[in-house]
């Protein structure tokens, strides 16, 4: 189990194949309206209370974001909803689970020499490494900014580590991916960031990427 207070509104609460198997609870059965459920929503506070002192009222307005992880168990995102006088304090009883099929990391890249020195980086990751990365991604746009939506293939905190020497973890729940969505330009999917890597450095003065079957520097914007 990894526990880690992001604010002391979010806690993400990381739990492995085994802890799921040690709390006798499966992803397909979390559902905050069973007892299951809720007894072990009570049992993983308790835990962060211990570990990290952030006392979270699970009577209160609370917003669970549950995602599955790549090699088995599952990330749970508690978030404080607004409304309360004090983060941690009683609120009238409001609380949501939400799940979604597949974790999305959000980086947000600065400039266009940022999203391709990691994406060159990235080629030169042992192919062992890499696996370990991105089982997917989805890379958008907004002006000279870029996002990648990340799903990991296996070691979260190994993702996290490597994308954050050049790009800044913008969310790790659906709310960035849903934003970035609705809202950026997206420019491929897939297995997008290893043909970033794969091909030769393209010149630098660049406001956008243009995207083509076979070539994926096939033009660069004036």
């Amino acid at each position: 189990m990894r526990i880690e207070a992001i604010t002391r509104r979010k806690i993400v609460v990381e739990l492995s194949a085994e802890d799921m198997d040690s709390l006798d609870i499966t992803y397909e059965a979390l559902d905050y309206s069973s007892v299951e459920t809720r007894r072990v929503i009570w049992i993983l506070l308790s835990q962060v209370r211990e570990i990290t002192g952030c006392d979270i009222d699970p009577s209160g307005q609370l917003l669970i974001d549950a995602m599955p992880r790549p090699t088995g168990g599952c990330i749970l995102f508690f978030t404080i909803r607004g409304g309360c006088a004090e983060p941690f304090g009683a609120c009238a009883a409001e609380r949501v689970m939400r799940k979604q099929d597949q974790l999305l990391i959000a980086f947000e890249f600065e400039s266009v020499d940022a999203l391709l020195d990691c994406a060159a980086a990235y080629a030169r990751t042992p192919r062992g490494e890499t696996n370990r990365l991105l089982a997917y991604s989805e890379l958008y746009s907004d002006q000279l900014k870029y996002r990648l939506l990340a799903c990991p293939a296996q070691d979260l905190a190994a993702v996290k580590q490597f994308f954050s020497e050049y790009a800044l973890c913008c969310g790790e729940d659906s709310f960035a991916a849903d934003h970035t969505r609705e809202y950026w330009k997206k420019l491929g999917e897939g297995q997008i960031f290893e043909l970033l890597g794969g091909g030769k450095e393209p010149p630098r003065q660049t406001a956008a990427i243009f995207f083509a079957p076979g070539n994926v520097y096939s033009r660069l914007q004036a």
